[in-house]
């Protein structure tokens, strides 16, 4: 999208009568958002050009190297604004030492965040600690504290807009299901459709339709929900995003009265597992589609279900002291889930617990724990063979695309200069000094760029010392577990299991 954007914009630039000056003092970011495809808004190209029109009419400076442009339906009042790439991203060039411009432009205040506290919190970063401004194309506003009361007024304006539109949107939901509408995404079973009238519905998929009433039949015959979801998915079905039926999602089906044909519509988001059984914040009322399962067959099955839940002990609740060293660590190859306690001291894996996972061994933990000690001690004299998983998070990697992208800059201060000197604006005694000091910057960058590429490896720092220290701590049943247990994950990262074979993978260690 971006892309062409871009391309569009230069198009537009190169029929304009007025052209910016590189030599403007000003130089500035353009960042640009919008909400959806629907929203009743400025284009992005739009806002692009009103920006555009504002660096000219203010003698600022617009390079295309600095137009940042979200994918449409970002949101700025997502609260995990590692969501917003392009934000991010001129955010980390405004914070680096050779910062490409002073001032970020955009077409409302609105576009920059629609959270009024995400919104001073940045500024106030941008503005203290780096010297950059935000400004608004159609919301200018005056220096001093009054312009800044004027700003945050603006501010909590859009933010109370976005609240109230959200309600209103809520609002107009919650009316449209109780007149039947089917407002989510089909589940297993269904298709979503839409009739003649416009009205949101449902229309049976023949394939799933049969499985579901199979689910319904198995469950009433006796056979458990977590035997159902690993026959089920020994069919080769699976689920709307493509994984494989757990057994809570054959407990949901059980529990949808979706499959008799009712609307079940619950505008603060979705049920939790009892609230299911007991629900007061659903709207449940008839629907438009035809229904896969009788209501009574649906309704035995949910009194099957009420009267299992009398009989199941209450959960207990879980104790966060290790029982072994190894919790946590051990996890099954095939699926990747974690095998988790069962018994006294058993291990399973819990995709096999959940129905997703044919892997039904069981270990001791004692065994596992000696295998382990007895692989870290063969270890001592193979560490060549060590297996180890970095936990530097692309640090490497992103201090590399800063410095290539501070040389890219680079070149086009190059360009810059020369162009200056061309055009008669610098002399060539400037041309010159400036020249020198680019290469000197450029040499420098060079350096550091080659010292990264060409930092040694350190993948295999566990070995020696790290290993038998901590053998040492693992294998000494006095010392506290808790310590043991500590001890373990920082040294261990992870431990794979498949046909009775232990893999072990190790923690790179600074």
């Amino acid at each position: 999208m971006k892309e062409q954007i871009l391309k569009e914009f230069a198009e537009w630039i190169a029929l304009q009568p007025i052209k910016m000056d590189i030599s403007w003092k000003t130089k500035i970011a353009a960042y640009i958002r919008v909400s959806t495809n629907k929203q009743l808004e400025m284009s992005p190209l739009s806002q692009l050009k009103e920006i555009y029109r504002y660096a000219i009419n203010n003698e600022m400076y617009l390079d295309f190297q600095n137009i940042f442009i979200e994918n449409e339906g970002v949101s700025a009042k997502e609260s995990k604004i590692e969501k917003r790439i392009e934000f991010n991203t001129m955010i980390g060039w405004a914070k680096s030492e050779k910062r490409p411009f002073d001032t970020i432009v955009v077409w409302k205040f609105s576009r920059f965040a629609r959270s009024m506290e995400q919104s001073i919190l940045f500024k106030k970063l941008l503005r203290q600690q780096y010297n950059i401004n935000v400004k608004s194309v159609s919301e200018p506003i005056i220096e001093g504290p009054f312009g800044e009361l004027m700003e945050h007024f603006i501010e909590w304006s859009d933010e109370f807009y976005l609240i109230n539109l959200s309600q209103e949107v809520l609002r107009g939901m919650s009316e449209s299901a109780t007149l039947g509408n089917y407002l989510s995404s089909a589940p297993f079973g269904y298709r979503n459709f839409r009739n003649e009238k416009g009205e949101s519905s449902l229309i049976i998929k023949d394939d799933e339709a049969e499985i579901v009433k199979l689910i319904f039949k198995k469950y009433l015959d006796g056979m458990e929900m977590i035997e159902i979801a690993r026959y089920v998915n020994s069919l080769g079905f699976r689920t709307k995003r493509g994984n494989k039926i757990e057994n809570r999602g054959i407990l949901y089906m059980l529990l949808n009265p979706v499959y008799i044909g009712f609307n079940r519509w619950t505008p603060n988001g979705r049920l939790e597992r009892e609230e299911m059984y007991n629900n007061t914040k659903s709207t449940i009322v008839k629907g438009s589609w035809e229904p896969i399962i009788d209501e009574d067959t649906f309704q035995k099955v949910h009194d099957k279900l009420a009267k299992f839940r009398s009989f199941r002990k209450p959960r207990q609740p879980q104790d966060s002291n290790p029982w072994t060293w190894i919790k946590g660590l051990i996890r099954c190859k095939r699926c990747n889930h974690t095998m988790i306690k069962i018994g006294k001291n058993g291990l399973r894996c819990n995709g096999y617990n959940k129905g997703t996972c044919d892997c039904s061994d069981i270990l001791k933990a004692e065994e596992v724990e000696e295998l382990v000690l007895e692989q870290i001690k063969e270890y001592f004299n193979k560490p060549f063979e060590i297996n180890v998983v970095s936990n530097k998070r692309k640090k490497d990697n992103t201090e590399k695309d800063i410095i290539k992208e501070q040389l890219k800059f680079l070149k086009e201060k190059q360009r810059r200069i020369k162009e200056s000197y061309m055009n008669g604006i610098d002399s060539l005694e400037e041309y010159k000094e400036n020249k020198i000091l680019l290469e000197n910057e450029k040499l420098e960058l060079e350096k550091k760029l080659n010292e990264v590429n060409n930092k040694p490896e350190k993948k295999k720092k566990v070995i020696e010392e790290h290993l038998k220290n901590a053998y040492e701590v693992l294998s000494d049943k006095t010392i506290d577990l808790n310590k043991r247990h500590k001890i373990a994950h920082e040294l261990i990262n992870k431990i794979e299991y498949e046909d009775n074979i232990l893999t072990l993978f190790f923690n790179e260690v600074e």
